[in-house]
C-alpha cells in the first residue's frame, strides 16, 4: 500500500459515512461486504450482533492453525471514534478484499465484533465475553486470535502485553507463546519500527476471560510509543509485572505518577488531567479514546500502511495445527 492509497481510503466517503453519528454501523459494513460479493453471516448474542467472513473452502488447510482476526464495531457515546475503533474495522474491510482475491492457504478468519465499550461495565458484559464462549463451544480455542484496535494513528506497531501478567502462569501460557510468535510477525513485517508495551484491554478482555489466547495489535507515533517504553524500561520487568497486577485493585489520586497509577490509568483507559504528571507519559492518541476529538483528522496514513503490511505477512503465517 501506497501514501497515495492509504491517503484514499481515510478520505472515502464511505470511511466518512461510517463515521457519522446516526450510522448503523452493521448495516455499513454488512452493505459493504454484500456489495464486494464477500460472504459472511451475522451472530447476535447477549444483543450484540457479530459479523464473521469466512473464506472459500481452499483457503483453509486444517494442517495450520486457524488465524481470526477481530475488530469492534461499537464505539463510545459522544465520540466519532475514527481511531477507536473505525481506523481498523476500515483495515479490516479492506484486507478482506485481498483474501477474497488470494488464490491458495491462509487460514483466517474476520470478525467484526459488537459491545467492547461494554466491557467497561464488566468484562462479562463485554460482547467479546459470550462470542469467546460460543467459539470454545465449536472448538475454536487453539485458534491464534488477533484484535485489532486503535490502528489508525501512527508508524510504530505494539504488541500488547494485557493478559500476560496478574495471572496463573498456566493460564497464560498459550498466549504468552502467541505473543512470542507475534514478536517475529512484526519483526519481518515491520524490523525496528514495533514494541512490546502494557496497552489498555479490548476485547481481548473478554476472549480471555471465555478461555481463548487473544493478542492485542495497535499503532502509536513514534514518539508516544518511546516514551511509554523509557517509562516502563525504568523498573524490573518483575516489578513491572506486580503493578500491572495490583493496578486492577487500588484506587490512584490525580497527581500520583507512580508505575502502578501510570498501569492503573492505561488499564482503565483513565482520562488524564493536563497537570498530572503522567499526562507527559501516557500516549496522546491514547486520550483522544472516547472524547470528541477522536477524529478523522488525527489519522495518519503510515498507520494504514503499517497495519496492511502486517495483515498480508499474517496471511502468509502457516504455523503447525
Amino acid at each position: 500500500m501506497t501514501i497515495a492509497q492509504a491517503q484514499a481510503i481515510i478520505a472515502s466517503p464511505f470511511f466518512h459515512a461510517f463515521l457519522d453519528p446516526a450510522a448503523d454501523r452493521a448495516a455499513c459494513i454488512t452493505g459493504w461486504l454484500s456489495a464486494q460479493g464477500i460472504p459472511f453471516r451475522t451472530v447476535t448474542l447477549q444483543q450484540h450482533t457479530h459479523i464473521i467472513i469466512s473464506f472459500r473452502k481452499s483457503a483453509y488447510n486444517p494442517r495450520f492453525k486457524m488465524k481470526t482476526v477481530i475488530a469492534h464495531y461499537d464505539r463510545a457515546c459522544g465520540t466519532p471514534g475514527a481511531n477507536d475503533n473505525s481506523a481498523a474495522c476500515i483495515q479490516l474491510l479492506r484486507f478482506a478484499q485481498v483474501l477474497a482475491r488470494t488464490a491458495g492457504t491462509h487460514n483466517m478468519r474476520i470478525i467484526f465484533t459488537d459491545g467492547e465499550e461494554a466491557g467497561a461495565e464488566g468484562i462479562k458484559n463485554q460482547g467479546a465475553y459470550r462470542l469467546g464462549q460460543g467459539l470454545r463451544k465449536l472448538a475454536m480455542q487453539n485458534d491464534d486470535v488477533f484484535v485489532f484496535d486503535l490502528c489508525g494513528r501512527g508508524d510504530t506497531l505494539l504488541l500488547s502485553e494485557s493478559g500476560m501478567y496478574g495471572r496463573d502462569k498456566k493460564k497464560t501460557k498459550a498466549l504468552a507463546a502467541l505473543h512470542r510468535r507475534c514478536r517475529i510477525y512484526a519483526e519481518l513485517t515491520c524490523p525496528g519500527r514495533w514494541l512490546s508495551l502494557p496497552t489498555a484491554y479490548s476485547d481481548n478482555a473478554g476472549l480471555i476471560s471465555a478461555g481463548l489466547s487473544a493478542q492485542v495489535i495497535t499503532v502509536l507515533p513514534r514518539m508516544e510509543a518511546a516514551v511509554l517504553q523509557h517509562a516502563f524500561s525504568c523498573i524490573p520487568r518483575s516489578e513491572a509485572s506486580a503493578a500491572y497486577a495490583n493496578a486492577h485493585n487500588h484506587a490512584f489520586a490525580e497527581h500520583d505518577g507512580s508505575l502502578p497509577a501510570l498501569q492503573h490509568s492505561i488499564i482503565t483507559n483513565r482520562h488524564i488531567s493536563p497537570d498530572s504528571p503522567l499526562a507527559a507519559v501516557i500516549p496522546h492518541t491514547w486520550q483522544l479514546m472516547h472524547t470528541p476529538q477522536d477524529t478523522i483528522e488525527t489519522l495518519t496514513p503510515e498507520a494504514f500502511i503499517l497495519i496492511d503490511a502486517f495483515l498480508r505477512a499474517l496471511a502468509a503465517v502457516k504455523e503447525p495445527a
